[in-house]
């Protein structure tokens, strides 16, 4: 819960800087879509539609179905020691009172951080589905830019200016994301990597003396949340990834420009650009290997602490 609603603070205080680039984004889709998609035949807008919708139907719906999922565990068991109200537990009159005040407090929690969730997750679904097939139509190849499913005017790759243009800005944009988002990275991934530890431990060692409602929620709620961030580290990797194609791409078929002076042009810009990435500059840098090393992490952290834990017993 506290990785989901890292989400949710950003969203309720830092609204501002969301709006920013959310309202960014959108620009800057409706610029390239007017400057570079918007030729005859054009099928990148309606692919961008039809893809983004695919998304975020599925999504919204599991996020607006998710505050009943959650709030169910307290009508399941309310006597839980996960809880507060368990606190008083052997006060009938006290607990029946904190009862009817602590459930509709925590759905209207749980809703909170369900709404703010699906803006967050349209947004870097937006973000994904607008910078990787950009990232990919920036590459130098023999192939023409005007096949695939994110057609693309041969105007981008007509003239460096194009390209450097819209290099520099997908830069600016994915700044500006580390600078909103960059900072909970590693929190949240720290979290997330020692809760499934942990929970791994506490269901293979001792499952047995666990209760249903805490195995099941174990069962149901951690695999989710570490499924979830490793799609979001698989994505954010593949920005990396493609960032790097393009620029070796600028490297090796560089003599597609007939010009010699567009070709020094682009090998100095090329030379003074870095591959787009999300991270927390300083700290951590996602990459295409980012998920294995998560996972790894996990699955080595679960089988030391069975291992140093079983010895101590």
């Amino acid at each position: 819960m506290m990785a989901i609603c890292v989400g949710s603070y950003v969203c309720a205080y830092q609204s501002k800087e969301v709006a920013r680039n959310w309202n960014g984004m959108m620009l800057y889709s409706s610029k390239i879509y007017e400057t570079y998609w918007n030729y005859p035949g054009p099928t990148a807008g309606s692919t961008y539609n039809r893809k983004w919708l695919l998304i975020t139907r599925p999504s919204n719906l599991l996020l607006n179905i998710f505050p009943f999922i959650v709030w169910g565990q307290i009508l399941i068991s309310p006597h839980h020691p996960m809880h507060i109200t368990y606190i008083v537990s052997n006060y009938p009159a006290l607990f029946y009172l904190a009862y009817l005040i602590y459930g509709p407090a925590m759905m209207y929690s749980f809703c909170f951080v369900g709404s703010y969730l699906k803006i967050l997750f349209q947004t870097f679904a937006g973000i994904m589905f607008c910078i990787l097939p950009l990232l990919r139509k920036l590459r130098l190849t023999r192939k023409p830019r005007e096949v695939g499913k994110f057609k693309c005017s041969p105007e981008l790759g007509a003239h460096p200016e194009h390209l450097v243009f819209v290099y520099r800005s997908l830069q600016l944009a994915m700044k500006e994301l580390r600078l909103v988002f960059g900072k909970y990275l590693p929190l949240t991934q720290t979290f997330l990597g020692q809760l499934a530890i942990s929970t791994g431990y506490v269901l293979i060692a001792e499952g047995k003396k666990v209760d249903v409602a805490t195995r099941m929620t174990f069962l149901l709620c951690i695999p989710f949340a570490v499924l979830s961030w490793a799609v979001l580290l698989t994505c954010a990797g593949n920005v990396q990834k493609s960032a790097k194609d393009c620029l070796t791409s600028w490297k090796v078929h560089g003599d597609q420009w007939e010009s010699r002076g567009d070709r020094k042009y682009m090998s100095k810009f090329r030379n003074s650009c870095k591959p787009l990435y999300l991270g927390f500059d300083g700290f951590m840098v996602v990459s295409y290997k980012s998920v294995m090393k998560f996972m790894q992490g996990i699955i080595r952290g679960v089988f030391r602490a069975l291992l140093a834990l079983k010895k101590k017993k």
